[in-house]
């Protein structure tokens, strides 16, 4: 039953489902003809069957977020499909015209999930940490808020059937999952933890059929739960973030999605991965599509549970089914054939990347000594192969460790599978006289201490061998290639041996008796276990920050004075006034009194059109302090201004590229700084249009540098701390939205999340991993347009990183 089982069920593309422009983000399912997908391109597009049922067409486009879209429900109710966004709002599409039924508002950050509950009421959460309930019967007015519903960013909801209780779970950063409005919680009280992951939850949903709870998470694993909060089934078998998780109908089949490329269909009951489907970028959310008729659920389930339907990073929608007159045969081929070309072209640059950083050594190199009882060499032998070789003190000979998979000119070129995956190296270690040797894999980039251990574990050796284990990995395939921070043991906090940089004197203790007798399978000696290395030394091997710390703020320091007083006076600023603030902040004496309270009243009154000219003016005057007469009171006055100006949409572009850069100077002193502080992430929310593609450099410069501004004071500055979270959001899409040109704005805005990152404490950080920025900071160290770009992509991901 089981071989006709797997090969009925495996998925095939259906159709390939292009329109967005921009990463897929969230799918919610209208019926079984109809899905709604959501996208980094701001807009929300209804899907719907194409006639003769072969594909589906876009018949709706929705537009209205200002920014990223990020969170999808479906209404069944009101027939209405629910959206949230990077822009804190959610509107409620009417998914037949595109209209607005209804904005809904109140969030501090990023709206990042969303779910209907059974009376139509709309929940929301979002980055703030916050849970907010909106009743559209109430003109989708906020009914209740659970303020810092969890300790990080709300991730994830799913709304419970009566059955479980009623109410919804939420999941976060913090790696809890929490009811709310649930009877069957302990004593029936809000936020009580009904289960947890070992990192970021990411995605819930319900198998109904069985009655579970599905849990995605970042710990590469998603999960199935009772109604009671215990595990009944685990599927494992992502190598990376897992983003969202599915149910089919007939509760047969699970799917999730992930940032290893992949969607995997899983046996719902028992955990067992059926089918892995290949992607072009990552998955970052999946949906059952309904079917009339679907099967039992039970091992002999049929070949038509339901459509599956993936969103992907590419910006492509993919339907895919199990039922072979469904499926486009010239679009699966399309695909397979693209990421086949795909694959090779990585394994060419992998190889290529490989054999430039590896020290290749004639065979001649081994005639010589080793300087070290397991010293190592990298040698290319005759025919090609290449091969390591470590340094046996006692046997006073060089022994072979294996063969070095992934950089050879013959067959060991490209990737090699071990286990079902794909790496960049698989050693041979020699363990047992007459046993087949053991494999040890490592990818470019890895952790090498998480290698060791999964080496260790699955090999049954003892964890004495670690350390031994992590200097090979090093010094093997080179100290670039591990990730960054990564020779840091995780636990202990020493360095990990790097090349060149071991203390003499051989560094090797004496350890006690290991597995297997006293028998080292590294080197055929006894065992060993390698002294810790000294605190210089470990210094000297950490990796070190490029630009952090970073205490100075940047400031805009030069301004056409000429310009800007007649442009005041066509406004009708007083001439007088406007001048001698001009003259001050170019130098002169400081302004009158009255020339200070004829400013403070322009920038109260001033209709929001005409401010442009006065916050430039402002701009200089906040340079100069006290010294241009910017007293408590006029600070005030200027961040007022200065937040009025981009409070409303259409935002003047005058207005965003002036606010930014009195933001910017107002740093500078103290007094400026602290009126500002008091009013950062408002004014921060209104430079967003600053962040758009289409945004000028000017303005996208100003942003860039508001946000280095703001790094520089959260390990100070208690209100500048609390609007660190918004920094975090805004650096990260400005980072995604700047083009490479922009180099000045891309490096600033690199630094300034390095130090958040650094400053911040554990919530900054953890916002900046689930905004993905550890992998926009890898990319742009690897292939930065600049060094500057690289150096500062890498503070970054080492930040990140401690």
């Amino acid at each position: 039953a089981r071989d006709r089982r797997d090969a009925m069920s495996e998925y095939k593309l259906r159709a390939d489902c292009k329109g967005h422009e921009d990463d897929v983000r969230g799918v919610a399912v209208c019926a079984a003809d109809v899905f709604a997908t959501c996208s980094r391109d701001k807009t929300v597009r209804v899907w719907r069957e194409a006639i003769g049922g072969v594909g589906f067409a876009c018949s709706t486009v929705c537009v209205g977020h200002e920014s990223f879209v990020t969170a999808l429900a479906f209404a069944p109710d009101a027939s209405s499909v629910v959206s949230g966004g990077r822009d804190k709002t959610l509107v409620a599409w009417d998914p037949a015209t595109g209209d607005a039924r209804g904005t809904m508002r109140g969030h501090a950050l990023d709206v990042t999930a969303v779910c209907v509950l059974p009376d139509g009421r709309v929940v929301s959460g979002s980055m703030d940490k916050s849970i907010k309930i909106f009743d559209p019967s109430k003109s989708f007015e906020c009914v209740e808020t659970f303020e810092n519903a969890h300790d990080s960013s709300v991730l994830a909801l799913v709304a419970l059937p009566d059955a479980h209780g009623g109410g919804f779970l939420s999941g976060s950063a913090d790696a809890t999952i929490r009811a709310w409005k649930n009877t069957a919680a302990p004593e029936g009280r809000d936020g009580a933890v009904f289960g947890r992951h070992a990192d970021t939850v990411r995605g819930l949903s319900l198998n109904k059929t069985l009655g579970l709870v599905l849990s995605a998470s970042h710990d590469t694993t998603a999960r199935a739960w009772t109604p009671a909060g215990a595990v009944v089934a685990e599927y494992r078998g992502h190598s990376a973030l897992v983003y969202a998780v599915a149910s089919s109908a007939c509760g047969a089949r699970v799917v999730t999605g992930s940032e290893d490329d992949t969607a995997r269909i899983w046996l719902a009951a028992t955990g067992e991965c059926a089918q892995v489907i290949p992607h072009p970028g990552c998955v970052w959310s999946v949906a059952y599509l309904p079917r009339a008729a679907v099967g039992d659920a039970g091992d002999d389930a049929g070949d038509d549970v339901g459509d599956v339907v993936t969103c992907c990073a590419d910006g492509s929608v993919r339907v895919w089914s199990a039922s072979i007159d469904r499926v486009d045969a010239e679009a699966a081929k399309s695909l397979d054939d693209f990421l086949v070309a795909r694959r090779a072209e990585r394994a060419a640059r992998s190889l290529e990347d490989a054999q430039s950083k590896l020290k290749l050594e004639p065979p001649s190199a081994l005639m010589s000594p080793g300087d070290r009882d397991g010293a190592t060499k990298v040698v290319k032998e005759e025919g090609g192969g290449i091969a390591a070789y470590t340094w046996n003190a006692s046997g006073a000979s060089w022994e072979r460790l294996g063969e070095v998979t992934g950089v050879g000119d013959g067959a060991g070129a490209g990737k090699k599978m071990h286990a079902g995956r794909e790496y960049d190296y698989v050693f041979d270690v020699d363990f047992k006289d007459g046993a087949p040797p053991l494999k040890l894999p490592f990818n470019d980039g890895d952790n090498p201490y998480a290698a060791a251990e999964q080496f260790l574990e699955t090999s049954g050796l003892p964890m004495e061998y670690r350390e031994q284990v992590v200097n090979f990995i090093v010094q093997n395939v080179g100290s670039a290639n591990v990730a960054q921070g990564a020779n840091v043991d995780p636990f202990t906090g020493a360095g990990a041996y790097v090349p060149g940089g071991a203390p003499s004197g051989g560094g090797f203790g004496a350890g006690g008796g290991g597995y297997g007798g006293s028998h080292d399978p590294f080197t055929g000696g006894g065992a060993y276990v390698p002294s810790a290395p000294t605190a210089a030394a470990a210094a000297q091997t950490a990796p070190t920050f490029k630009y952090l710390p970073m205490r100075t703020p940047v400031a805009f320091e030069t301004a056409k004075y000429d310009g800007i007083l007649r442009k005041l006076s066509e406004f009708g600023a007083e001439e007088g006034a406007a001048g001698e603030v001009a003259a001050a902040c170019n130098g002169g004496d400081p302004p009158g009194a009255s020339s200070i309270a004829a400013l403070a009243a322009h920038l109260e009154s001033w209709p929001v059109d005409k401010l442009f000219p006065l916050l430039d003016l402002c701009r200089m005057a906040a340079l100069r302090g006290d010294a241009a007469g910017v007293s408590r009171e006029v600070a005030s006055a200027m961040a007022a201004a200065c937040a009025r100006s981009v409070a409303e949409a259409p935002r003047l572009p005058a207005n965003v590229l002036t606010a930014g850069r009195l933001f910017c100077n107002a740093f500078r002193h103290e007094v400026a700084r602290d009126a500002f502080a008091l009013r950062a992430s408002e004014i921060l929310d209104g430079l967003a249009a600053a962040a758009s593609p289409d945004a000028k450099t000017p303005a996208r410069l100003a942003l860039a540098t508001a946000v280095l501004n703001i790094s520089t004071r959260v390990h100070a500055s208690d209100a500048v701390a609390e609007c660190a979270p918004r920094a975090v959001s805004m650096g990260a899409e400005l980072l995604l939205s700047c083009p490479a040109e922009d180099e000045d704005a891309r490096f600033r805005t690199l630094v300034a999340l390095a130090q958040i990152a650094a400053d911040g404490g554990a919530e900054c950080k953890s916002l900046a991993k689930d905004l993905g920025l550890g992998d926009v900071a890898e990319a742009l160290r690897v292939s930065g347009a600049s060094e500057r770009v690289r150096e500062a992509a890498g503070d970054l991901k080492l930040a990140m990183s401690r």
